[in-house]
């Protein structure tokens, strides 16, 4: 079976690892192309802005946040923000509170979704999935005949969260069974995992907490 067509618009600024991870991706066809705003235009409206933790941490802190936001919401039906690294590392003096509530802000008053990855790899797989997902609904991500992907998409998901690498991204998914599982646990639970110490699994479920 012939993998999904999927066509990306980049922004000329995207270069290194992300973009040979997306090329490498079968029946995904890449444009570029000097965008006003965003990163990554993906079908149905769908833009993508791609940050560092430390770049999003500084927009909250000089609060050029806000006039981004707002100009991506102004110009497209549906915002995604996929932010790099840690954002709860030491840095700026900020406050772990300070960027609950500019993420609060961000999802609850904007309606933009904000995905965590670790790197440009785990970046591209996002960007690809979203895409899917965007071109040709949930069906598609959902089809079955190919665990293989779904449980690699999976792996990328949780290898996201902090502190999770990929052997413990492996071991959370043996434990639980899937992604959503491991989404819905409370910490004692995510503490029970092989190789998931309590200051971890507290620290994983303080992050899944944002929206509550």
């Amino acid at each position: 079976m012939n993998a999904p067509e999927l066509h990306i618009r980049v922004d000329t600024r995207e270069k290194g690892r992300i973009i040979k991870r997306l090329e490498d991706l079968t029946g995904v066809t890449l444009e570029f192309a000097e965008m006003d705003v965003g990163d990554y235009l993906l079908p149905g409206d769908v833009i993508v802005e791609r940050k560092s933790a430390t770049d999003l941490i500084l927009s909250v802190v000089d609060h050029s946040l806000w006039d981004k936001v707002a100009k991506l919401k102004s110009q497209h039906s549906k915002v995604v923000y996929i932010v790099e690294g840690d954002l709860y590392a030491a840095r700026f003096h900020q406050q772990a509170l300070d960027i609950h509530r500019a993420l609060a802000a961000m999802v609850v008053g904007h309606d933009v979704s904000i995905l965590p990855s670790p790197d440009a790899d785990n970046s591209g797989m996002l960007i690809y999935l979203l895409g899917l997902a965007a071109a040709h609904g949930s069906a598609t991500a959902e089809r079955p005949g190919k665990p293989t992907i779904r449980r690699d998409a999976q792996l990328y998901l949780l290898g996201a969260l902090p502190g999770v690498d990929a052997d413990r991204a492996e071991a959370l998914l043996r434990h639980f069974g899937s992604a959503r599982k491991v989404l819905a646990a409370d910490a004692d639970a995510l503490a029970a995992v092989e190789d998931i110490d309590p200051e971890r699994a507290a620290r994983i479920a303080d992050v899944l907490e944002y929206g509550n």
